[in-house]
């Protein structure tokens, strides 16, 4: 069972177009790496004209994402769909990111020190990319906390 005390930011290493490519990640963690369902809670891409929210797992499942330290028991996983080893990431999904991010800071009693970039918690990853900054990333929730 997950416990959630944090937040994980991903991204999924591939690009992003207007069809949704949440079904060929599943399908990849289940088909490939064996897992019973998509290793993340959440994902956020493009459909179509917006950026949408997908659910992945159930919160209340270990995820299959970050398993140093014991995270998977531990945290929320949130894949934006993207590189962003490459591309910068899409201001709209930042913001629906930071929009989901919130809610399940208030859900879950989760402070925004406890939101991680991949890479932060496994330090042998890029993920959630070389130009996702998660400090800028902390910082509009700091300041969404504030200002509303």
């Amino acid at each position: 069972m997950n416990k959630p005390d944090s937040i994980i930011i991903h991204h999924s290493l591939t690009i992003d177009g207007k069809t949704l490519s949440w079904g060929a990640i599943r399908r990849y963690h289940i088909d490939i790496n064996r897992w019973d369902d998509i290793g993340y809670h959440f994902g956020i891409e493009l459909a179509i004209s917006q950026y949408e929210i997908l659910l992945g797992r159930m919160v209340d499942v270990e995820g299959a994402h970050c398993s140093p330290h014991g995270y998977n028991r531990k945290s929320i996983g949130i894949c934006l769909v993207g590189n962003f080893n490459e591309h910068m990431p899409p201001p709209e999904q930042i913001q629906k990111a930071v929009d989901l991010v919130l809610f399940l800071m208030r859900q879950y009693g989760i402070s925004v020190d406890r939101v991680f970039g991949h890479r932060e918690i496994d330090t042998r990853r890029t993920c959630p990319g070389d130009m996702m900054g998660m400090h800028n990333f902390r910082q509009e929730i700091k300041r969404r906390l504030v200002h509303g």
